[in-house]
């Protein structure tokens, strides 16, 4: 047995019927960008994910947690290792009411923030509109500390439960979690499972009219029609990326079949075909560009998997 088919044979005991080789990840990103994985496997449980991490430590395999894909650019070229895609849509959300009033939410890291919103506006909870027409899964919202309109999903966050590098499960509060702009702080190894929000119930016409004006806000500010990745980049502080590229004259500028977008110029669509060099290549420019007209050099939002920006001086 080849040492291949043998690393497929220990996945399959682990998640049996899930286990997928050389998959094209493109497919799995909001960007519809990307090369192929080595492996790609579905854990359902904590305990088929616990069981993964011992694995891919064991035997020293680079691994990557996919969510839902909204704030990724992947390699043409693809990644090494093993890609654990998280995704729990069927999961139930689970609200309990607390003493002082207040509303906990307990969601898995898998679950699409579309239907978190969903569930909001079922249940009358206020403090989750924000979220409103943000691609991507709770994990993901909060490994970037998801935010819009002046809300962050730290705001709202009571704790995270998480697998550490040692493939212990931890639970951590609020106050031990390092938030920042767009970032949580991991420690080396760990993966988020799941976490709590707590929110306040609110009224129900109120909830939905402010739900629906950010979604509309969003639908015309945003090149929504075209696969892309969300934000590109990070706004520097007291100013907006998207003003600075526009202003540098960048807008609708395209590279292959990507464009800097001319609704949106913090947002790099895809016009059908694009390469992750494509975005790469205008991702670079808009540095060049702004650094030099501007003196900042923005930082990426998106997350960069097997490939990486040109330095700049």
């Amino acid at each position: 047995m080849s040492r291949q088919q043998g690393l497929r044979h220990l996945l399959e005991k682990i998640c049996p019927g899930r286990v997928k080789a050389k998959e094209l990840l493109g497919p799995y990103t909001t960007l519809q960008i990307g090369g192929k994985a080595d492996w790609f496997i579905q854990p359902q449980n904590i305990l088929e994910i616990r069981r993964l991490l011992e694995l891919v430590r064991a035997h020293e395999i680079p691994w990557f947690v996919l969510g839902q894909g909204s704030n990724l650019l992947v390699s043409d070229r693809g990644v090494r290792g093993l890609v654990i895609h998280l995704t729990s849509s069927r999961l139930p959300i689970k609200m309990s009411r607390q003493k002082n009033g207040r509303v906990l939410l307990e969601i898995e890291a898998g679950v699409p923030l579309a239907r978190v919103v969903r569930f909001g506006i079922k249940h009358q909870l206020e403090g989750l509109e924000f979220l409103a027409g943000i691609p991507g899964s709770m994990g993901g919202a909060w490994a970037m500390n998801a935010g819009s309109y002046g809300k962050e999903i730290k705001d709202i966050t009571a704790y995270l439960k998480m697998i550490n590098g040692e493939g212990r499960l931890v639970r951590k509060g609020k106050r031990l979690l390092s938030f920042s702009y767009r970032k949580l702080r991991l420690e080396p190894g760990e993966l988020i499972l799941s976490g709590g929000l707590t929110i306040s119930t609110g009224e129900g016409r109120t909830i939905q009219e402010e739900t629906r004006r950010l979604w509309s806000f969003r639908k015309t500010a945003q090149p929504l029609n075209y696969p892309s990745c969300g934000s590109v980049f990070k706004n520097p502080p007291g100013d907006f990326a998207g003003r600075l590229i526009e202003e540098a004259g960048l807008k609708g500028v395209s590279k292959g079949k990507a464009q800097i977008s001319s609704r949106h110029a913090n947002f790099i669509i895809n016009l059908g075909g694009a390469r992750a060099q494509d975005v790469l290549s205008l991702m670079n420019l808009i540095r060049t560009r702004v650094r030099n007209q501007y003196g900042l050099l923005l930082e990426p939002e998106v997350h960069l998997w097997g490939c990486a920006l040109r330095e700049i001086d």
